[in-house]
């Protein structure tokens, strides 16, 4: 069909430039050419603790170093908490440098200005941050638990967020499972991922002549970063422009506002010079966003013939220090988590606690990937040998697909009357021909 995708080739317009290295990503422009001529370059000192509190910043060292122009802390800068993509509560908002309290190793305490980013890395270094060590959770199901550290005085729970989706409030349990012959339990758990992008993460801002903020970010969401940047600095949306030149990969982890950001854009402002930041591969790892971050409960109802009475799910989600985007992305898992199954019933619980860990945000999918496990994952469990007819955990699978995928599915019938898996040249038997 004329104008159609389908069946048609796509001619990839970046690969030239990709293939020849004629890409330039934020690190690589020439400043000058940019209006960041004789930029200053920031480097983060960032907390070695997951949690402790802040006794003092000794930033004597640091400011007698060679080339530094100045070394800046919370109280220096005085920016307003922010909540990145998503607020969860007024509680949660991260300031871009710590406050009396670091909650995650990798948060930011305060930041090196100087004439080179090796003479700022070296400074940094110079900086003496004084911390009370304090007991940390970590994981998720450990911060919920009772007599766990919390993270924020108005949060001694560390529940950041809860939801519960019963499909019959007076007897749950009942509409789950209430004719089920076997019930199969798992604990499944997806790890936390970091994103790790090619090109590490990067910031760029300068005045410019009328007075507008210019910002260069390494973002996937320019409009989004704009109106957050305008919101952190006090000024007004049309006062702040944002460039994003070539990024390389994102997937999710350069979404929304980041502290980095921020303060770059603060410290031109304040500064009246161009100011530079690029972090570096570790930094990455520990402060761009992670994901994933779940633990999944996870009970289906099955009958003796193989199929499926309903699903329940109890998740437990890790928002990290400062719940934000990653606290809402449970709820994709909860809208996909029966599959392609049918279902008689679903019930899905959900709580994300704060742990003592870098604030998670979107992955690649969102919340979606962890649900293709439920479903498969608990029907080849031990107890469904209780109910086994066929040999393969794909003949439970495929017994409880939709009618119409079913069909589709079987080309040429079926193994014989005990088994649905459609014949396949390679297992044309199920076991129960034997």
């Amino acid at each position: 069909m004329a104008g159609s995708i389908l069946g048609t080739r796509v001619l990839r317009t970046e690969d030239p430039d990709l293939l020849t290295g004629a890409v330039r990503y934020l690190a690589d422009l020439d400043l000058g050419d940019l209006g960041l001529g004789n930029a200053l370059h920031a480097v983060f000192v960032r907390s070695e603790a997951a949690h402790a509190l802040i006794e003092g910043i000794d930033l004597a060292g640091a400011l007698a170093a060679p080339g530094v122009v100045g070394v800046f802390t919370a109280a220096d800068l005085g920016l307003p908490g922010f909540h990145g993509m998503a607020k969860v509560d007024d509680v949660f908002a991260r300031p871009p440098l710590a406050v009396d309290r670091v909650r995650f190793v990798g948060e930011a305490v305060a930041v090196v200005v100087a004439h080179s980013a090796l003479a700022a890395r070296d400074a940094a270094d110079q900086v003496v941050v004084h911390l009370q060590a304090l007991e940390a959770a970590v994981l998720p199901e450990d911060a919920l638990a009772a007599g766990a550290p919390a993270l924020f005085d108005e949060r001694p729970d560390n529940v950041a967020l809860s939801t519960t989706e019963a499909v019959d409030r007076r007897a749950p349990v009942d509409a789950v499972f209430g004719d089920a012959d076997v019930v199969v339990r798992a604990r499944l758990v997806n790890q936390r991922m970091a994103v790790a992008p090619i090109e590490p993460h990067a910031a760029a801002a300068v005045v410019q002549a009328d007075g507008r903020v210019l910002v260069y970010g390494a973002t996937q969401m320019p409009h989004l970063l704009r109106q957050l940047l305008a919101t952190g600095l006090g000024v007004e949306a049309s006062r702040v422009r944002v460039v994003t030149p070539p990024v390389g990969g994102g997937f999710g982890g350069k979404a929304g506002l980041y502290p980095e950001q921020l303060v770059v854009a603060a410290l031109a402002m304040r500064l009246g010079a161009p100011v530079v930041w690029v972090a570096t591969r570790s930094e990455d790892m520990l402060c761009l966003a992670h994901s994933r971050a779940q633990v999944q409960y996870a009970e289906l109802g099955c009958r003796r013939d193989g199929t499926f009475t309903g699903l329940r799910v109890r998740l437990v989600g890790d928002g990290g220090a400062y719940p934000g985007l990653g606290a809402f992305l449970p709820a994709g898992t909860r809208r996909m988590s029966n599959g392609t199954y049918r279902l008689g019933a679903l019930q899905f619980d959900i709580v994300v606690a704060a742990t003592n860990t870098t604030p998670t945000g979107a992955y690649r999918g969102a919340g979606r990937p962890a649900v293709p496990r439920h479903v498969p994952s608990v029907s080849k469990q031990r107890e469904r040998r209780q109910m086994r007819r066929c040999a393969r955990p794909f003949d439970t699978l495929f017994r409880n697909l939709p009618a119409a995928a079913a069909r589709a599915l079987s080309h040429g019938g079926a193994c014989n009357k005990h088994c649905h898996r459609p014949r396949s040249p390679r297992a044309p038997h199920c076991a129960s021909d034997a």
